[in-house]
């Protein structure tokens, strides 16, 4: 590795730093998307998560409220409900807008079902370059609202709903709570996004002297968000529901959580969200791990990542007042 290419490597958190020969960094293009989503398939097995907790796990086809094809998502339910309402955790896989599935997010989805008795729901939403947006943000949408149309069915407490997300699913997560919150159809009332990524303009700025070197670069940041805008990154006029740092005002969000490494990419954006947040009255929670690049989550038992499992969890438990 030469000098230039590692100038954050003497960062790096030495619980974490093996990642860096397990999954050596490569930038993501067109030419390679089609083996990464293999590989990343083959990295994350499907995961009967109904022998490992008791939950229950069923999918569904549910409709599209804007006249797309039918959505797929994935409920787990804890087999003894805690509530006669349950609260409800909406997540949103990330995979940069391009990869990704609700698989990655099914093991923390049942613990979180079993042991604090949440009913979660995963959303599949279609995939960029394929798709571009507005298709992500309908997707999400839709099969949020259709929980909330059937909250008697699933059993869910409409009272009590948190949305969220890591990498490009926090970013869809923030502009989801954004369209929420100016269509006043129903509410959220907790954000959780770790490792969000929220601003196309990153990926066409010089690169930052120490963030962004490992796992996911700012020439895959730029694929991403090319692919899932359908134009270059940084134009004018660019929707604050698909790029929820052009929100002029946060104003109205429920309580959200932000968790970053500080040498992951969206250091920056995610700091400046936080500040945001502040500035237009949400109560915000910002956790900067040290050391930590964007694949820290594969380290589950690392200090800092079970930190902020419980940071985030109690921050989670305490917006919907379970705790």
């Amino acid at each position: 590795m030469n000098e230039q290419k590692s100038r954050s490597r003497h960062l790096v958190d030495p619980e974490i730093i093996s990642a860096l020969d397990l999954f050596p960094t490569s930038d993501l293009t067109g030419a390679t998307l089609i083996e990464s989503r293999e590989n990343q398939s083959k990295m994350i097995p499907q995961t009967d998560v109904t022998q490992l907790f008791p939950v229950t796990w069923e999918e569904r086809a549910v409709p599209s409220y804007f006249g797309g094809p039918d959505i797929s998502i994935e409920i787990i339910k804890p087999r003894e409900p805690k509530y006669d309402k349950m609260p409800l955790y909406y997540s949103i896989h990330g995979g940069g807008m391009v990869m990704g599935s609700p698989v990655g997010e099914r093991s923390a989805n049942a613990a979180l079902a079993a042991q604090h008795g949440f009913c979660c729901v995963s959303v599949d939403y279609r995939l960029a370059p394929e798709h571009i947006q507005p298709s992500q943000l309908q997707d999400c949408y839709s099969g949020l609202k259709w929980c909330i149309e059937h909250a008697e069915e699933l059993g869910i407490d409409i009272q009590k709903v948190a949305v969220g997300g890591s990498s490009a699913g926090a970013g869809l997560a923030a502009g989801l709570a954004l369209y929420i919150r100016d269509q006043k159809e129903f509410d959220i009332h907790h954000l959780r996004l770790r490792s969000p990524m929220l601003d196309d303009r990153t990926s066409i700025s010089p690169d930052h002297p120490y963030a962004g070197e490992f796992v996911w670069t700012n020439r895959s940041n730029y694929f991403g968000w090319k692919s899932v805008l359908g134009h270059e990154p940084g134009q004018e006029g660019t929707s604050e529901y698909y790029v929820p740092a052009r929100a002029k005002s946060l104003a109205g969000l429920p309580p959200t959580y932000i968790s970053i490494g500080s040498i992951d990419l969206f250091i920056d954006e995610a700091i400046l969200f936080a500040k945001q947040l502040a500035f237009d009255g949400v109560l915000v929670e910002l956790h900067v791990y040290p050391g930590y690049h964007h694949l820290a989550p594969a380290f589950p038992n690392a200090h800092y990542s079970q930190e902020g499992a419980k940071s985030s969890e109690y921050a989670l438990l305490k917006a919907l007042e379970l705790v």
